[in-house]
């Protein structure tokens, strides 16, 4: 996280598709976004354009959610933490956030877990993911299914070194505790593609 912060504008963000259209972005400018993880950091954030369908979006690290001031990191261990029965005032103690804030994290993985647990059941069934009986809690089966996926993902793909949280905010396109009701991945067309 320090490194990325230090090189600002040097940052380089390898070619990206449009998310709507499927169309080349190329550069345009970009902002700078605070982000905690441990401390507070402020990061470039390079956007792209689509000449076809004319809009710009930003396009961010796999450490960062969408519209989420917490690195990725930071999230994840705190549903794992939550999940696994930890109330979430003492996750919000042991994670330094406040509690508002992982409660509503808790909330969101909660209220968004059907439409996760299909898409992980997806992204799964497409790698060939041996899963198994998932648990009956929607929550346990969505981290169930992310632990699945993210172990073929690594098998399959032997230079991939993202971790298990990184690697599903990438899945899910930053969105996976995004406030809409669409599912996380309707934006990239019901799919998304796994990178290292």
């Amino acid at each position: 996280m320090s490194e990325y912060a230090a090189a600002g504008r040097q940052i380089e963000v390898s070619e990206q598709a449009c998310p709507d259209c499927g169309r080349q972005l190329t550069r345009w400018s970009g902002y700078l976004r605070p982000i905690r993880c441990g401390r507070d950091y402020r990061i470039w954030i390079r956007r792209g354009r689509c000449w076809s369908c004319k809009k710009t979006h930003a396009l961010l690290p796999d450490f960062v959610h969408e519209r989420r001031y917490d690195a990725v990191e930071v999230i994840g261990r705190a549903l794992e933490l939550g999940i696994g029965g930890l109330g979430m005032e003492k996750v919000a103690v042991e994670k330094g956030v406040p509690h508002s804030t992982a409660r509503d994290w808790r909330r969101r993985h909660r209220a968004r877990a059907p439409a996760l647990i299909q898409h992980l059941a997806e992204l799964a069934s497409r790698l060939g993911a041996v899963v198994g009986e998932l648990p009956k809690l929607a929550e346990q089966a969505a981290l169930a299914l992310l632990e699945a996926l993210w172990q073929k993902a690594r098998e399959r793909l032997q230079e991939m070194s993202a971790s298990i949280w990184r690697f599903w905010n990438a899945v899910c396109g930053g969105r996976a505790l995004g406030t809409n009701t669409n599912p996380p991945l309707l934006a990239m067309g019901g799919s998304a593609s796994i990178r290292g």
